[in-house]
């Protein structure tokens, strides 16, 4: 190869490498976009039956999910749930959970699981998660991929241990319903 091909080579190789970069990054992008927008609406067509749980600011804890966080943040932190405006929090990699309305425990946290699910029995959090099997395992609503597309899938009966109203809407959107 001659110097001007090496050359040549040198200039394009960080262009190659960067026009494949955001390709990855952007999937991650697009599920954390899909996955927030989620648990935006997710939350507008829950009702929380505890009274306390309608007082102060809607709580939405992340454990894992950096991307995710960072989009609720985004979009959604300067929003309302009904009249209670939005607080989201990154939470540290722990079973210890503070009180928050929504739960959203990432792919990567999946040992911290069955401890979180055991705390959070009968308190008022949903517990949202993306592995398969979450729903038997505790979760209420657990993002599933289904052809390809972010799905939800959600456990009536996880809800209603939680003190959960789900409204008609969400459950006739979500890909699977398990009463």
């Amino acid at each position: 190869m001659s110097f001007a091909g090496f050359g040549r080579v040198l200039v394009l190789m960080p262009l190659l490498l960067c026009a494949a970069a955001p390709q990855r990054d952007a999937e991650k992008d697009t599920t954390s976009i899909l996955q927030a927008n989620y648990l935006y609406n997710i939350a507008k067509l829950v009702e929380w039956r505890d009274p306390a749980m309608r007082q102060g600011n809607f709580i939405i804890g992340v454990i894992g999910g950096t991307n995710l966080y960072q989009e609720l943040i985004k979009q959604y932190s300067t929003r309302t749930i009904g009249k209670q405006p939005i607080e989201v929090r990154k939470l540290p990699r722990s079973v210890e959970v503070e009180r928050c309305h929504i739960l959203f425990v990432g792919k990567g946290e999946l040992a911290l699981l069955p401890e979180i699910y055991k705390r959070m029995k009968d308190k008022p959090t949903m517990v949202i998660t993306e592995y398969q099997g979450a729903l038997d395992d505790g979760a209420v609503v657990n993002f599933v991929k289904v052809d390809n597309l972010l799905k939800y899938e959600m456990n009536m009966a996880n809800a209603k241990d939680h003190g959960l109203v789900v409204g008609l809407t969400l459950k006739n959107l979500a890909h699977r319903v398990v009463e």
